[in-house]
């Protein structure tokens, strides 16, 4: 004869909202990490533009295939769009006064500096433009980066 003792307790009847729960979970863990991705690689951004547009005088002229075209300069401030995080600036620098196609360079102001970049002047000649920030930075574009609507 054998002693097999108290017999176990039945397991618990299974919830029926517990697979709904667990399924909304995954879902919920997969939309969040497809939002970060897509706010982490840049896809998702939103631009805004600082300060003054500068303009080339029309004492300096560049000679392309589209003919003589004004070109513009200005400072871009990039954030995702989905937690608003800073992602960098922008120097824009093309023949699109509203910035939509042309030469951008991302720049970073460094620490220690709470205002945003500003563009103090910005001086133009046959070789390309020379932005001097309110920083005292400058950065100069030449014109073949921007020229021909790069």
């Amino acid at each position: 004869m054998t002693d097999a003792g108290p017999t176990p307790p039945a397991p618990p009847p299974a919830r029926p909202g517990r697979a709904l729960a667990s399924a909304a979970g995954y879902v919920a863990f997969a939309v969040l990490l497809v939002l970060f991705v897509l706010d982490t690689s840049g896809w998702l951004h939103r631009t805004e533009k600082l300060g003054d547009v500068h303009r080339q005088p029309a004492s300096v002229s560049y000679g392309d295939e589209h003919g003589a075209r004004t070109h513009y300069v200005g400072v871009l401030h990039e954030r995702s769009f989905v937690f608003g995080r800073h992602r960098s600036h922008q120097l824009f620098a093309g023949a699109e006064p509203d910035f939509g196609y042309g030469h951008f360079i991302d720049f970073d102001q460094g620490a220690g500096i709470d205002e945003p970049p500003a563009i103090k002047s910005a001086t133009w000649d046959d070789r390309g433009v020379r932005v001097t920030f309110t920083t005292g930075h400058e950065v100069f574009v030449p014109a073949r980066a921007f020229v021909g609507s790069r």
